[in-house]
């Protein structure tokens, strides 16, 4: 990996201390981004290809990590050619599992999956959804052979409806073995996103007989799929030997309840190797969650520490303060 510490997403030599708005705005030009972001707000989500997405062969270098991880945590290294590791995987909530096997807190696994989350170009999709401030809710691989159960529609904005106008949460999918419905691809409903609610009276079902407007997604391994909190997706079943590999990032603003729980669970080495903006996406900047008067103390100042030093380094780019009711949503 190269040297995270400088590799912030923002080219310091091209921003004044701006409104975020338009810092992000900056970042998309100039990554060359502006026409998956048309198709971001059009569709719900968008496929960057991976000249794009992937740069100094970074898919082929997930790929190996998460088996790495698979095999030591489970014993076995899941068989990417013909999937008999993961064929008909087991859910602990019994029968088959719908995304196979779910390898989570991929955060902590070492310096490339550290590397995939600050990767510029994820960041700028998913900042321009939820804000500078943004965190990480959860950092999983899913592993999934061949199998008969397909997933159902849903969204990720865990809330009743009608839901804001707004992205409270998105996902960022790296993806690591070539995607088509036969393979077991993601499956969209476009546009669902505007919609304000989730899936219902049948429009949750996936695959033979289910909602009319599914679509399968078609990827090349590398690819980067992006999408938006409310737009309604699952997945087809694998029907061809081997593995689908996925990485998907969900991000939240600052105020959702995550999944992973990471302030002061990440190791200082971790941390110091990496940007600031690494411990404001692994939640160090949130003062809230505290089981103990000291806690307290203690996260409000790592909360205040992290947000002063992202400030900085960020060319004065992201504006914070939770209290700036005048604010945009970039601001967070």
């Amino acid at each position: 990996m190269s040297n995270a510490k400088h590799s912030v997403d923002l080219a310091a030599d091209e921003i004044q201390p701006t409104e975020p708005s338009e810092a992000i705005q900056k970042e998309i030009h100039r990554l060359g981004l502006q026409s998956y972001i048309d198709e971001l707000d059009e569709k719900g989500f968008t496929v960057l290809p991976p000249e794009i997405a992937s740069p100094n062969h970074l898919a082929d270098r997930l790929l190996e990590g998460v088996l790495d991880v698979a095999e030591k945590r489970s014993g076995v290294r899941p068989n990417v050619d013909d999937g008999a590791t993961h064929a008909g995987f087991e859910s602990k909530y019994g029968g088959e599992s719908p995304w196979g096997e779910m390898l989570r807190i991929l955060t902590l696994e070492g310096p490339v999956f550290e590397e995939a989350l600050m990767n510029p170009v994820l960041l700028a999709m998913t900042t321009y959804m939820l804000g500078y401030s943004m965190v990480v809710s959860s950092y999983s691989a899913l592993v999934k052979g061949k199998g008969d159960t397909c997933f159902n529609f849903h969204s990720d904005t865990l809330l009743p409806a009608p839901w804001p106008d707004h992205a409270l949460v998105c996902n960022g999918s790296y993806v690591l073995t070539d995607y088509n419905r036969e393979n077991g691809s993601i499956a969209f409903v476009p546009g669902s996103h505007k919609l304000g609610r989730g899936p219902v009276n049948g429009e949750e079902v996936v695959g033979e007989g289910g909602n009319p407007d599914a679509i399968a997604v078609e990827a090349p391994r590398g690819s980067l799929i992006v999408w938006h909190g409310k737009t309604w997706h699952g997945a087809y079943n694998r029907q061809t030997e081997g593995l689908r590999i996925v990485i998907p990032i969900l991000f939240a603003r600052p105020y959702m309840r995550t999944e992973e729980d990471l302030m002061g669970h990440v190791p200082q080495e971790t941390l110091d190797r990496n940007p600031w903006r690494f411990r404001v996406l692994t939640q160090h900047g949130i003062s809230y969650g505290w089981s103990s008067n000291d806690d307290a103390l203690q996260r409000g100042a790592t909360a205040d520490e992290t947000l002063a030093q992202y400030y900085e380094e960020m060319n004065g780019a992201p504006k914070l303060n939770p209290m700036d009711y005048a604010s945009d949503l970039i601001n967070g």
